[in-house]
């Protein structure tokens, strides 16, 4: 009888969505197509783009971000972060992972319309509490230059590996 109670308890918990112990993971692909995604749609609309940039979700409520080479915040679900540069910020091993965004966009350049821009792609791995936490979890971030009208910037997305 109790371990059909406790079937029945882990099911529900399941398909309410109430426990990560059984969710489903993110994917590095899932990760990078919403990167990808993102970037196509900042490489056609530039920076009206933005706002659709900002509705894409994937694997639950993960979300991507834009920033320019420079560190500065364009767009993140988190208003507050909007225009905020974070160049700077540190994990708790003193790793600047927005400065290793940055470089690894950098990485590689292309040329449209005889403009040169950073088009690198990678991914970072850095320690970032979860939401609702405060112990650091380990993570890692896929990040990709393009060109945004005029501006050149990053797109990324990230997921907690543990």
């Amino acid at each position: 009888m109790k371990l059909r109670k406790v079937l029945a308890v882990g099911a529900v918990l399941c398909l309410c969505g109430q426990t990560t112990a059984w969710a489903t993971t993110c994917s590095k692909e899932e990760v990078k197509t919403a990167v990808d995604n993102a970037v196509q749609i900042l490489e056609q609309e530039g920076e009206a783009g933005l706002e659709k940039v900002k509705a894409i979700r994937f694997c639950n409520d993960n979300y991507v971000f834009v920033n320019d080479m420079k560190g500065k915040t364009l767009m993140h679900v988190k208003p507050e972060l909007i225009g905020k540069v974070l160049i700077g910020l540190k994990d708790d091993n003193g790793k600047r992972f927005f400065a290793d965004f940055s470089e690894t966009a950098k990485s590689s350049q292309a040329t449209k319309e005889s403009t040169t821009y950073a088009n690198g792609s990678g991914w970072v791995d850095y320690r970032w509490p979860k939401p609702g936490e405060q112990a650091f979890s380990q993570k890692t971030s896929y990040v990709k230059g393009c060109l945004m009208g005029n501006e050149n910037v990053y797109a990324g997305a990230g997921m907690y590996l543990e």
